[in-house]
């Protein structure tokens, strides 16, 4: 990849264009410069919206003064995940702002793991260390941003879709509460898991992606962390049978610790708890396999025309979809999802606590290489003991964070931000933005690579 200055944030450049110092056309064409020079080996993008990000552009460069004064998002060049659309109402609000679509993401196939890669659009990289994965499944959104091609992407988390890929690429996100952000994902919705967010390099570009999408223009003001707000650290692996399956690795315990610590000299309570874990020990399989069954049935995808890794993981789902397992109502796995959700904020009030902070991730990302290719059992594990501690927001509905704190070394010696995860209870967006911003001026990171 060729070395390129860092490009400014959605915020700096919505000023350019609202200021007249920058025309949106320039940037919607610095855009489309970088990933013409960028993606040929990240693999970012599906397709390039030339026309209609120019389209989008002169759009804006057509308004009034005054009318573009208005637009928080003026000239600002976006990147949106293939799980959704132009028209979607999770991007119209962006667009509205005046936002400049170039180019749609990759996932992997029916948004299934850990890692993206596909048979239908090759291998995304990491632009922190390209040997790496960017994370998935809106890996491809976190490519683009990473690299700089764009500031800000749209993308989705149905068990830690926006989360992993954040975390593996040293980005801020957030996964929104239920219902908090209007979405047009399938009738499905991954068993009701998913929910759209942005993808940014800063906590206040990630603020105000949020507060158009959602509709609730205060998000975009993060304010100071709430007096007695207090938070609850975990560093112990949430996947356990009497032992931990699925270790987390030191570099990102020590983001943990440090963000605690910044936390506490913010004036903020900290204390150390353990996240509870779900009682069945599969809860989080069952729910994940019944989804991409779900999605499946929704995309008319036979089983005969999927990777061989997904195929098996849509017959484990139809398997418990049979058994009654994982349907609306009274099934195993609600009553398990909500047992859990009991043990949870059990454990909050106990400890007088608001928010969880864990580690975002356990481990290093898993290669970047053609898992499609390879077994069912491989693609799972390495998805598995690379992000254990994201699923737990999704089954519960909460709004959930990852931010980057500290760093560390990949194989190939490059330097990789770690990051962590705050989890809150329904309707904390707003706080944990605040949290967020604690620890990105007491510990700035790299923005892009």
């Amino acid at each position: 990849m060729t070395v390129t200055t860092v490009p400014p944030t959605a915020i700096e450049t919505a000023e350019a264009v609202r200021s007249g110092a920058r025309s949106a056309s320039e940037t919607a064409d610095s855009a489309l410069a970088r990933i013409a020079d960028l993606d040929r080996s990240l693999h970012a993008f599906t397709t390039v919206l030339r026309a209609d990000a120019r389209g989008a552009a002169a759009r804006v460069d057509a308004m009034t003064v005054d009318s573009r004064a208005a637009l928080p998002l003026a000239g600002v060049p976006i990147a949106v995940k293939s799980t959704v659309t132009l028209e979607n109402p999770v991007i119209r609000p962006l667009i509205e702002a005046g936002a400049v679509p170039v180019g749609i993401t990759a996932a992997p196939e029916l948004c299934t793991w850990g890692m993206t890669d596909s048979d239908a659009h090759g291998v995304t990289r990491n632009p922190r260390d390209i040997t790496l994965t960017p994370g998935g499944s809106s890996g491809g959104s976190a490519a683009a941003v990473a690299s700089g091609m764009v500031p800000l992407a749209v993308g989705d988390d149905g068990m830690g879709s926006l989360r992993i890929p954040a975390a593996a690429c040293g980005l801020v996100t957030i996964k929104p509460g239920a219902g908090v952000v209007p979405t047009d994902l399938p009738p499905s919705n991954w068993g009701g898991l998913a929910e759209s967010g942005p993808l940014a390099t800063t906590v206040a570009d990630t603020a105000l992606a949020l507060s158009l999408m959602a509709g609730q223009p205060g998000l975009a003001e993060v304010g100071g962390a709430p007096e007695g707000l207090r938070v609850a650290v975990s560093t112990t692996s949430p996947i356990r049978l009497g032992t931990d399956i699925v270790p987390v690795r030191e570099p990102w315990k020590r983001a943990a610790r440090e963000a605690a610590d910044l936390l506490r000299a913010d004036g903020l309570v900290v204390v150390a708890s353990s996240l509870p874990t779900p009682r069945d020990p599969v809860l989080y399989l069952a729910r994940w396999t019944s989804a991409v069954a779900r999605a499946a049935e929704h995309a008319n995808l036979p089983l005969s025309a999927m990777e061989r890794r997904t195929r098996h993981h849509a017959l484990l789902g139809r398997t418990v979809f049979r058994r009654g397992g994982a349907g609306d109502g009274d099934t195993r796995w609600n009553r398990a999802a909500d047992a859990l959700r009991i043990e949870v904020e059990k454990a909050m009030d106990a400890e007088g606590v608001d928010v969880w902070l864990t580690p975002a991730v356990a481990d290093l990302p898993p290669e970047a290489t053609d898992w499609h290719r390879r077994s069912w059992g491989r693609s799972l594990w390495a998805s598995m003991r690379f992000s254990p501690f994201t699923p737990l927001a999704n089954v519960l509905g909460w709004p959930a964070m990852s931010v980057p704190c500290g760093d560390t070394r990949t194989h190939a010696g490059r330097a990789l931000p770690t990051s962590v995860q705050l989890i809150g209870r329904p309707g904390s967006e707003a706080e944990l933005l605040a949290l967020a911003a604690v620890l990105e001026r007491g510990a700035p990171w790299q923005r892009t690579a």
